[in-house]
């Protein structure tokens, strides 16, 4: 019998709930898949076939506990998906520099390294930005991000040093199509799964839950449909391989674009819960990979 862990966190033994579907259509194919903590140091990954990460939501708060947890898993004789070249290289905003090399359009982006200088009010000289936001590399559910206005450059000037003195940071510039929504485009292998666009409580910029947004079934048109596919092929191209098992494009439209704003491949929240066929959709990508 296939046995497949389910890596989660430590406040989330049990997976969110949004993953049931997923665990039950694992269960009625005969497999055995059981939340397992990721950061718990006495788990025997060879003991399973396959690992496949999924809410291990508090992962960028411990960086070197998890790039050590990556490398367990590339020594570990079990399969890995997302695989860990793919884990290690998408823990790193820096990498959507790599995408818009390779034509994927983003928000444009200053991509400062850890000690590095950034003086927002030069920045928003030069790009003749309104607003912008900076965030660390590695992050998650807008930790340690903050939207700034022209005016509130100088004062927000000490905390940017802190942070860069730490942590490599992004300055990007504020996208007010937000408000419109955020799509998130979900994909198993190279197929399209469902969709739903993300908005923003009144007067904030967060798309997140926790943070007062909202979640809101939508089709999207064949042109989005075509953006988020070039993005998924670019990173297969990045990456050498086969397409993720699964992903997350999550972006905004702008006149005739999509811009990215994330792609994620480590443990996106892929909302299961808006679709019922979604979690039959993985579980039978991930047995067919199998």
């Amino acid at each position: 019998m296939t046995s497949i862990a389910l890596a989660t966190s430590e406040d989330l033994p049990g997976l969110v709930d949004d993953d049931a579907p997923f665990l039950a259509a694992l269960r009625e194919r005969g497999v055995t898949a059981e939340p397992v903590v990721w950061s718990d140091e006495s788990v025997d990954w060879d003991g399973f076939d396959a690992v496949v990460v999924r809410s291990i939501w508090d992962y960028y708060r411990h960086p070197k506990a998890y790039a050590a947890w990556v490398d367990r898993l590339s020594d570990a004789d079990c399969a890995v998906w997302n695989p860990t070249a793919t884990l290690d290289w998408n823990s790193h905003k820096f990498y959507l520099r790599d995408l818009a090399d390779a034509g994927v359009s983003t928000l444009p982006t200053e991509y400062v390294e850890r000690g590095g200088d950034v003086d927002l009010e030069a920045v928003f000289e030069t790009r003749e930005w309104d607003e912008l936001v900076v965030k660390p590399a590695v992050s998650a559910g807008a930790f340690e991000t903050r939207q700034l206005s022209r005016a509130e450059a100088a004062d927000a000037q000490p905390w940017v040093d802190d942070l860069v003195a730490e942590k490599d940071v992004l300055v990007q510039e504020f996208a007010p199509d937000i408000e419109d929504g955020e799509w998130s485009l979900v994909f198993f292998g190279d197929e399209f799964s469902h969709a739903v666009v993300k908005r923003p409580e009144p007067g904030d910029y967060r798309v997140q839950e926790k943070h007062g947004g909202s979640v809101h079934v939508e089709e999207p048109s064949e042109t989005l449909l075509d953006n988020a596919r070039r993005v998924v092929d670019a990173v297969s191209a990045r990456l050498g391989g086969d397409p993720p098992l699964y992903a997350r494009v999550d972006g905004v439209e702008r006149d005739d674009d999509f811009l990215l704003l994330e792609v994620e491949l480590i443990e996106p929240e892929l909302f299961f819960r808006t679709d019922d066929a979604a979690g039959d959709r993985l579980a039978e990508a991930l047995l067919a990979r199998l």
